[in-house]
């Protein structure tokens, strides 16, 4: 399974190359990154695509747990190896497109 960062490069990589991928990513991402992961993302995940501008830069920091909460074993497994777990449940799936 691919990390996290290898899929935001396939990502990035399609969005600068394929005008259709980017109307794609831009217009339904849940659908796009559906199809690219080979499976349903849960109705209480969000994905949201945010494209950088000449003046705009965004910085994504990951999730994480409120202090004092612990993970599961199956979520602190996700956290270590770095990836998109088919399954993920309250997460927002953050990419960010730079086209320039």
């Amino acid at each position: 399974m691919a990390t996290r960062g290898q899929l935001l490069d396939k990502i990035v990589e399609q969005a600068q190359t394929n005008p259709e991928y980017y109307d794609q990513l831009m217009k339904n991402p849940r659908a796009l990154m559906e199809r690219q992961l080979g499976t349903a993302i849960p109705g209480n995940v969000n994905v949201k695509v945010l494209e950088e501008t000449p003046d705009t830069y965004y910085i994504v920091l990951p999730y994480a747990p409120k202090e004092g909460a612990e993970l599961s074993d199956a979520d602190l497994e996700k956290v270590a190896g770095g990836i998109l777990d088919k399954e993920c449940k309250n997460s927002t799936l953050s990419t960010v497109v730079n086209l320039g």
